[in-house]
């Protein structure tokens, strides 16, 4: 009870830290960031602070999200394709719009029929995440170097997580590794979770309703590429959403984007379209008070898996334990856990994004235990990396530069059930 007790304490210490964070200043230094998880890897990791006086790396636990890919949504550029053509035959765009249609249509054979797959940038990415690791903790792959990789049974998955392990495979001679996908670790990974609190769900979305129409004009957005916007646009929410979408991964694709493409919303319309979204994952992602929260809540069996591979790799050899997934399994796994501050409940949408920010998941967002040993204490730490920065955890640090005691992260107690 009293471990418990100095968790939530713990937990009520540091998330108010977390707000302090300016995230309209955070958007305004990288307006990319208004894409959320369709926001680029930020390739400029900073050397980790080094471990307290005797103790070296010996173990790696990890989880990272795919790579950079094409946009997901059905068929989403054909569709956004289908209503610019639309009004281009009637003669219904304004100069703006005409401007935007001939871009698109020159870098659409590029992007046609390609959604959700991994670009050539996100095979990239893993490749320049396992090279960090390599780098900063050498230790970890003195001697012969066993890694157990697994994945979910998506192709942008599989191919980030061969990417990964091919670099390190380069870079140690003496590297070997096992590595599989598939349903056997869905039940962990991306647990299939449906909350069938239908009247609750009603609820979250009317809230969601009310927020998205005090925020964001949906028509004086399309009246800038459309002369009569009612004549081919059916429905004005998906279609501005599905554009900005658009917009969204147009750094992720493997070719040059002409710049007007990206300015098609003014910055303040991005940074709105981007609060809109990231309160709609907080919703269904995190804490909210608005759902029941059952994906948050099946991410214990992920945080179990941390805990039991680790006794069990360190029995077995095994120095990497490599898990690759998606968004939706490490949004709801930082939220369980309070990582980044992301375990706060947030009543008022309009505070939300003081909290959560979903651009923190980022393409190839990884989450990086790395542990530590000493001849001279039997204690065990770890330090914690969210995209290769230190970050933190509701519990006491044993040390400068995230280093936390394993013992402590083994008792954090989950609830079994979330209750507002």
């Amino acid at each position: 009870m009293k471990r418990i007790l100095l968790f939530l304490l713990a937990l009520l210490a540091i998330c108010p830290l977390r707000a302090q964070r300016n995230t309209r200043e955070e958007i305004a230094a990288d307006i990319e960031r208004t894409g959320g998880v369709h926001f680029l890897y930020p390739m400029d990791q900073p050397a980790p602070t080094p471990a307290p006086k005797g103790y070296k790396p010996f173990y790696v636990s990890h989880l990272g999200r795919h790579g950079a890919r094409y946009a997901l949504g059905g068929r989403v550029y054909e569709e956004v394709l289908a209503v610019w053509t639309s009004a281009q035959e009637k003669d219904l765009l304004t100069e703006e719009g005409k401007q935007f249609f001939e871009e698109y249509l020159a870098i659409y054979p590029t992007i046609a029929r390609r959604e959700g797959i991994l670009t050539q940038k996100g095979q990239a990415q893993h490749r320049y995440i396992a090279s960090q690791v390599y780098k900063n903790y050498p230790d970890v792959f003195k001697g012969p170097t066993r890694a157990e990789a697994v994945s979910t049974e998506s192709h942008r998955v599989i191919v980030s997580m061969f990417s990964f392990l091919s670099q390190l495979d380069g870079l140690d001679k003496d590297f070997s590794f096992k590595a599989d996908y598939g349903q056997p670790y869905q039940a962990y990974l991306l647990p299939a979770v449906i909350d069938s609190n239908e009247e609750r769900e009603g609820e979250a979305l009317t809230k969601f309703g009310r927020f998205l129409s005090g925020v964001l004009d949906l028509d004086a957005i399309l009246a800038r590429w459309f002369t009569q916007p009612g004549k081919v646009v059916k429905n004005k929410y998906k279609f501005v959403f599905d554009m900005h979408t658009v917009l969204s991964t147009l750094d992720n694709l493997d070719v040059p984007v002409p710049e007007h493409l990206y300015q098609l919303y003014t910055p303040e319309e991005r940074y709105t379209l981007w609060r809109v979204n990231n309160y709609r994952d907080y919703q269904l992602l995190g804490l909210s008070p608005d759902t029941r929260n059952l994906r948050p809540k099946a991410m214990k069996a992920l945080y179990e898996d941390f805990v039991n591979k680790a006794q069990a790799d360190w029995a077995d050899g095994v120095q990497l334990r490599l898990r690759f997934a998606h968004d939706s399994t490490l949004m709801p796994f930082m939220s369980l856990l309070g990582i980044n501050g992301m375990g706060e409940v947030v009543e008022n949408p309009f505070e939300v994004e003081n909290y959560w920010r979903n651009y923190d998941v980022p393409m190839a967002c990884n989450l990086q235990l790395i542990f530590f040993k000493s001849k001279k204490s039997p204690e065990i730490l770890f330090q914690i990396l969210l995209n290769g920065r230190e970050t933190t955890l509701p519990l006491e640090m044993a040390a400068p530069g995230s280093f936390y005691r394993w013992e402590d992260f083994k008792s954090i107690t989950i609830k079994s059930s979330f209750d507002f």
